[in-house]
């Protein structure tokens, strides 16, 4: 599921945030872990100054949810190449 809207053809499914997560958490870091049937990606927020970092999240899925997560990233970085582009540089 993307902001983008996705493309399960369907109606989607109704995905709710609670409020103190709404605002989301600022991350400059990123460390992925593997295992033989999971993924963990660590977002982390670096501290400018001092090296140390906080992990803010910590998303665990499986291989092929992680396959869907880097498909519809790579969708909506090309959309967002596009968009912010000069437009004389576009190929349509």
């Amino acid at each position: 599921m993307s902001d983008s809207g996705g493309d399960s053809g369907g109606d989607d499914p109704e995905i709710t945030i609670d409020a103190r997560r709404f605002v989301g958490a600022w991350t400059n870091a990123v460390r992925v872990n593997a295992q033989l049937d999971e993924f963990t990606i660590d977002f982390v927020r670096m501290d400018p100054v001092q090296p140390r970092g906080m992990v803010v999240a910590r998303v665990t899925g499986s291989p092929p949810f992680l396959r869907k997560f880097i498909d519809e990233l790579e969708q909506v970085w090309q959309d967002w190449v596009w968009g912010s582009s000069p437009p004389e540089t576009r190929e349509p």
